[in-house]
């Protein structure tokens, strides 16, 4: 029988994908709701999902690039046999090791129905996926395929492997198409192929079959009392300490009035871990200044120190003004 594939195409029918989206949650927005999104904030979303934000994203050069060179690394891909040697080998003899497949739309489970799934490219068996009457037939799926373009800046962030925003859109793909197997394949500054193969992690599926139903939980309680005129704040996810949602406070609260309000002791605890940190903070920063002026009067004239604690460098800018950095 299969799941159903609702079959929407972005770039067609760019409205009916927006209205799509606010059903439910794609699995790259897991990330976010779960605080490992260094962009957005899970109240940020919250909000996006009752209707109080636009989900439209206005396109720019990135998502544009990494549209248009999906396919070439896709097809390359298909050739990719565990190395680049191997992959040039196969390219020139036109020999694929595997067949791609790439399913415009939507894959729906009803195990999840807060949730929708629609990964770049699936590995299949063969050339006959078979979709019909608006179901895929997942018997035939080997792997998940998930296409990444990214810089070599970026590419440090991998060092580690696959990146946690990325891991857990991994892994919701296998939780809903019910794969045990994926690829999240990087092309590095347009020039380095990295392939990254993951596994099925049960444990880290039924963390996010959890967290994204409450969270889903909090979205439906937030649409009704917004349509009932009542408070749906109370429902957004509390405050958090990243970068992401610091900016979405500024958005918020971006026309102040010049008021004064009482505290209260949950506020009062607040301000005092603020000032503890931020003195604990400022003694941090002298003593990584004093340590910094000791290797730096130590170095002299000399721009390079070899260390078994790593590598230090002091050298001049474009504009003459000495760098230190500690590696």
């Amino acid at each position: 029988m299969g799941l159903e594939i609702i079959q929407i195409n972005k770039d067609k029918a760019y409205d009916e994908w927006l209205q799509f989206r606010s059903r439910g949650l794609g699995a790259s927005e897991v990330g976010t709701l779960m605080g490992v999104n260094s962009w957005k904030s899970p109240a940020e979303l919250y909000y996006q999902k009752i209707g109080l934000i636009p989900q439209k994203v206005e396109p720019n050069i990135p998502m544009f690039m990494g549209t248009i060179l999906e396919k070439t690394v896709a097809e390359i891909f298909e050739y990719w046999d565990g190395d680049d040697a191997s992959m040039l080998r196969n390219y020139e003899a036109q020999t694929k090791v595997r067949t791609l497949y790439e399913p415009v739309g939507y894959v729906v489970n009803p195990d999840y129905p807060h949730l929708f799934f629609s990964p770049d490219r699936l590995q299949i068996k063969s050339k006959n996926l078979r979709i019909r009457d608006g179901r895929i037939n997942l018997e035939n799926v080997e792997a998940i395929i998930e296409i990444k373009t990214i810089s070599g800046w970026s590419s440090k962030q991998w060092e580690g492997g696959i990146p946690p925003s990325y891991y857990l859109q991994l892994q919701t793909y296998l939780m809903g198409l019910g794969i045990d197997l994926g690829y999240m394949v990087a092309l590095e500054d347009g020039r380095n192929l990295k392939v990254h193969k993951f596994e099925r992690d049960q444990e880290m599926i039924d963390m996010i079959a959890r967290m994204t139903l409450e969270f889903w939980t909090r979205v439906e309680a937030g649409r009704l009392a917004l349509e009932l005129g009542e408070d749906y704040e109370q429902y957004a996810p509390p405050p958090d300490g990243t970068e992401a949602y610091a900016e979405f406070l500024n958005e918020k609260y971006k026309n102040p009035e010049e008021n004064t309000i009482v505290s209260t002791p949950e506020i009062d605890e607040f301000i005092l871990q603020y000032k503890v940190k931020n003195t604990e903070i400022n003694l941090l920063e002298d003593e990584k200044r004093e340590a910094a002026n000791f290797i730096k009067e130590y170095m002299g004239n000399n721009t390079i120190i070899q260390s078994e604690e790593g590598k230090v460098t002091w050298r001049p800018n474009a504009k003459g003004v000495r760098i230190f950095r500690v590696g």
